[in-house]
């Protein structure tokens, strides 16, 4: 836990499950905890792992947005960050992408560390909810620095004060971007800085068969467009989601 300079006390937080043979994410930080079951926390613990927030056992935590949520939930800080466990390194891209690694930058930990802190303390000052990276890396998608809507990559900021989303487990439309439309409906936007994107996806698969297929990431898409229809279109051949809202 740090302060952050509006006073607001911040946490980096990383959720996995079933990949404690693979620690990327943790040194990337100058501080993080990891959001684990129970019954993994010792071999996450074997593997080098500093700091656990442990999800008890008989916890009804069974997908990516329980575990997301009870990290709200289940977390002191008043602004925390919450990201992937397969990120391999965070840039800046404006008119080029420059990694923020060790080949560009003297101490890369702290660079990515202070600019997570910066965001966050951003999202406090202006007492909106949420705020994410994007999924796309491509040059051509920075357009500005921030954007205010937009689909969520690999890292989320949540402003507890702010937040005005509610989950409800048996939605069958939750998701992430299902969190990003309920804060445009409440708060009218979100944050979504373009210049700062994280890299990931050499794990694809987790070891415990919970990464969706083909056919239940379009359900879930579908199911989104019949909740947010006409704000929200998907378009099924090109697996592109498309959010329909203005300002």
């Amino acid at each position: 836990m740090r302060t952050l300079e509006n006073c607001k006390t911040f946490g980096i937080y990383v959720m996995s499950y079933k990949r404690a043979d693979k620690i990327l994410t943790q040194d990337l930080f100058e501080y993080c905890t990891y959001v684990v079951r129970e019954e993994e926390a010792e071999a996450y613990r074997a593997s080098g792992v500093r700091n656990l927030l442990v999800i008890p056992k008989d916890c009804p935590c069974w997908n990516f947005m329980d575990t997301l949520w009870w990290t709200i939930w289940n977390t002191p800080e008043d602004v925390i960050f919450i990201a992937d466990d397969d990120i391999k390194y965070f840039s800046y891209r404006t008119d080029k992408a420059t990694p923020i690694t060790k080949d560009n930058y003297r101490n890369p930990v702290l660079t990515a560390t202070e600019e997570i802190e910066r965001i966050g303390c951003l999202l406090s000052d202006l007492n909106l909810g949420m705020a994410y990276d994007g999924p796309q890396k491509a040059l051509y998608c920075y357009d500005k620095e921030f954007g205010f809507k937009g689909m969520c990559g690999h890292c989320r900021w949540i402003n507890k004060s702010g937040l005005k989303a509610k989950y409800d487990y048996k939605d069958v439309a939750s998701s992430d971007i299902d969190m990003v439309f309920q804060e445009l409906l409440l708060n009218r936007i979100t944050i979504q800085p373009k210049y700062f994107l994280s890299d990931a996806g050499s794990m694809e698969t987790n070891k415990g068969g919970v990464t969706m297929s083909r056919q239940q990431t379009i359900d879930l898409r579908l199911e989104m467009e019949n909740k947010w229809w006409p704000y929200y279109e998907y378009d099924v051949k090109k697996n592109i989601g498309k959010i329909n809202i203005k300002r």
